[in-house]
Order: structure tokens, then sequence, then C-alpha cells
């Protein structure tokens, strides 16, 4: 009677230690393809493969700007550096979140701490949540980063156990980014050409007629701002939070949570959402919610103009 029984665990055993066998070899086999990517992800400088966040965190500039594609297609630098003696990088980049911005920030001031960092304020919504996976490289040689990707991911401890999973979906553009590298943008700022088809001019004045919806504050992003403004205080950085221009009067959501942080903390808010010379002015806008190089070269100029009166202002 014994027999069966014995029979049924031996089988136990045997699936136990296949699944052991393939889990040891999965590992080894993303371990592998691991260090191959890190190497070629960590080595980028051009194009888009590792190239941007490579070059903040290996340079010392004395102000930085942050933020996601409005940041990164709205200010020059080289007009900020002729207007206040400062070496400026634009750090924003595409469809990036808070806890995005906290990271790079983190990872910045290991080996340096700027004079002056402008944000670009977005949505503290969970729309640019996706922004946060192009911090999962730094996983394993960041500590800071670590502590933000679990703690915004309960599952990330487990995710990780896999070395490959840092590199997710990125292997034909981190090879591409290695193999063939294109020049990475000198300063930061990424200029939009053209104007607003007239199409889109058209879809956006018959939107206005309808109502938009509310989205819900992210409560990670908000912590995320916090902490990034703790940073900096910290360090003694001066910190400006700005919102530039849109071809709709608008601001972003969330922008009662930003007021009550900079009140609290004493930094200045530079809102031009609604600024009559932008507003509903096609030739100044590639698309609704970006300016083209012209209008974010003229959108500079006055931005500066505004630092200039809130230094003379803090004097």
């Amino acid at each position: 009677m014994a027999r069966p029984s014995y029979i049924f665990n031996s089988s136990i055993k045997k699936v136990a230690l296949k699944a052991i066998a393939f889990l040891a070899l999965s590992w080894i086999i993303s371990s592998s393809f691991y260090y191959g990517l890190n190497y070629m992800y960590m080595k980028s400088y051009g194009g888009n493969s590792g190239a941007q966040i490579n070059h903040i965190i290996r340079t010392k500039y004395d102000a930085y700007i942050f933020g996601a594609s409005r940041a990164s297609h709205h200010y020059d630098p080289s007009i900020i550096e002729d207007k206040l003696g400062l070496s400026c990088f634009n750090a924003g980049d595409d469809g990036k979140n808070a806890t995005y911005q906290l990271g790079i920030l983190q990872m910045l001031l290991k080996k340096h701490t700027p004079k002056l960092i402008v944000y670009e304020i977005g949505d503290l919504t969970p729309s640019l949540d996706g922004g946060t996976v192009d911090l999962y490289p730094y996983y394993y040689r960041n500590e800071d980063i670590k502590n933000i990707l679990e703690t915004r991911d309960k599952w990330a401890v487990v995710k990780f156990v896999f070395p490959l999973y840092a590199y997710n979906r990125k292997f034909l553009t981190i090879s591409k980014g290695f193999f063939k590298s294109s020049q990475p943008y000198e300063t930061g700022f990424r200029p939009l050409v053209g104007e607003m088809h007239q199409g889109e001019i058209i879809r956006i004045s018959e939107s206005l007629r309808q109502s938009s919806s509310i989205q819900d504050v992210d409560p990670y992003a908000v912590a995320s701002l916090r902490s990034f403004v703790h940073e900096c205080r910290e360090r003694g950085i001066d910190l400006i939070f700005s919102y530039s221009p849109s071809y709709v009067p608008s601001e972003p959501t969330g922008m009662d949570v930003v007021r009550l942080i900079a009140m609290d903390s004493d930094i200045p808010l530079v809102l031009n959402g609604e600024n009559n010379q932008f507003n509903l002015n096609p030739k100044l806008f590639k698309d609704a919610g970006h300016l083209n190089a012209n209008g974010a070269r003229l959108f500079t100029q006055l931005f500066v103009d505004s630092l200039a009166v809130i230094h003379e202002r803090a004097r």
C-alpha cells in the first residue's frame, strides 16, 4: 500500500527539481544577456539609449532644467547661459513623471550639486507612470533608485530577481544606440520645427466647447515632488517651479498641491499657462501642448527675465 505514495512523492521531487533547474537556467541566461546589455547601455552617449541619463549624472552644470516633454522642448539653455552666466543643461525628457525626476536628481547629487534647478511642473497623475521604466537599468547600481522602484511597485523585488528585467523591451534600442550612435543633443534642448496644422486648430476650437474630464492626483507623484523639494533644500539648491505656455490656457492637474508645496518651502512659482502672448497663437506652437522652436526661444527669453526679477526681490 505504501508503494503508490512513494511513487507520488518521487514524481513531486522530479517536478520540483526540474522547476528549480529551469529557474536556475533562466537566471543564468538572463544574467548573461543583462551584462552585455548593461555594458552597451552604460557606454551609450548618442541617440536615446542611455545617453540622456548618462550625460546628466556624469557631467557638472551650474543649472538644470527638469521635467517631461514640455521641459525638453520649451527651454533653450543657451539663452539661460547668456543671461545668467550659468552653464545649463536641459534634462527634460518626453513622458517622464515626478518619480523619474526624483530618481535623476538623486543620481546627479551623488557627484555634483548644481546652483539652480528649474522644474517644469507636469500633471501629477498616473498618466506618465510608464516613464519610470527608464530608471530600471540603475536598480542594481544605485540604492536610491532601488528604493524608489520598490516603493512604487510592491512586486519590484520579485521582478528584478531576473536581471534582464532591468532592460525589458530595450534590446534593439540599446544595440542601435551602441553600434550606431547618433550625436547627443548638445544642450539637451530639443526644439520642434513647424507650426500647428490647421486641422488641429479646428479640432481644438471645437473641443473648447466641451467639458473636459478631471483626473485624479497620484499620491506617488506628490510624494516624489515633495522629496525632490527636500533634496534641493538639503543641498542649498535654488529651485524654481515653472509652467510654460500651452496653446489653450491651462494649469497642470494638481496645481493646488504644487502651490501648497511652493508656499510651504518658499519656492518661486512662474506660471505662463495663461499667457496671452502665447495662448491661441498657432504660429508659436508645434501642437496643442508644445511650443515650436520660435515659441520656445521667445518663452525662454521671457522666463529668464522673470528669473532676474526673482533674484532682485530675493536680495
